[in-house]
This record gives C-alpha cells, sequence and structure tokens, in this order.
C-alpha cells in the first residue's frame, strides 16, 4: 500500500472514532503536524514504530491500518486496548499480551491488565529479534 492509502485509512478512522489530530496524535505520541502530514499522504519513510503506534491508538491491528489480514490476527478487547493506551504501550507488547494463553478468565479491568502486564513485563517487552 502506498502513503496514500495509509493516510486515507487513518483519516477515516480517526473521523470514526471522533478524535482530533491533536488527540491521535497524543495517543500515538507523535506530533499533530505529523498526523496531518500522514493523513495528506505527504509523510514519507514512515517507520513501522509509528505505524504500530497509530494502529495502537486508532484501536487497530498494523494489518488492519496497512489493509492486509492474516489468519493469525488476535482480538484485541477494548479493555486491554484502553490499558494499553493509558501505558503508552507499543502495539507489539499489546499484541503479545493479547495472545498470552490464559487458563481461566481472561482480565475484565484495567488494573488486571496492569497487574498481568507488570508480572510479564519482562517476558512482553523483551525483544525477540537477538533470539
Amino acid at each position: 500500500m502506498d502513503v496514500q492509502e495509509l493516510g486515507h485509512r487513518v483519516l477515516t478512522r480517526r473521523k470514526a472514532l471522533r478524535l482530533s489530530q491533536g488527540e491521535l496524535a497524543k495517543r500515538g505520541r507523535m506530533s499533530r503536524n505529523y498526523i496531518s502530514l500522514i493523513e495528506r499522504g505527504i509523510a514519507t519513510n514512515i517507520s513501522s514504530s509509528i505505524v504500530s503506534n497509530l494502529a495502537a491508538a486508532l484501536g487497530m491491528t498494523t494489518n488492519e491500518l496497512w489493509g492486509q489480514a492474516t489468519d493469525s490476527e488476535v482480538v484485541i478487547t477494548s479493555i486491554l486496548r484502553q490499558f494499553g493506551i493509558e501505558e503508552g504501550l507499543r502495539y507489539e507488547v499489546i499484541d503479545k499480551l493479547a495472545r498470552l494463553p490464559r487458563h481461566g478468565q481472561e482480565p475484565k479491568s484495567i488494573d488486571e491488565w496492569r497487574a498481568l502486564y507488570n508480572a510479564l513485563r519482562p517476558y512482553v517487552e523483551a525483544d525477540n529479534s537477538a533470539r
């Protein structure tokens, strides 16, 4: 997908969520001007971390943002998504939390997700590229 299509997806999703560019920028930890450049298709060489932050801020997967679908996608619940936004977590970390095998109930509150995250932080924050 080209940057024009990515920009269109960001703009469409942002408006559907009724977010201003400033609100999205804050959620995605970038400047409002950069959001504007992305939405207009002017930004080039957008890093994967920016795409991950945008996806998390928009409540999407990176594949959804890029317009790709995979069989291995996992559903990120709204409470996990909210926890990720509040904690400023990268999409990769939220995805790892969503994919954790759980024996019993899934966390139902932000505090439960926080407790699980704090217990597993070294594992979910680990850089898998070194393995």
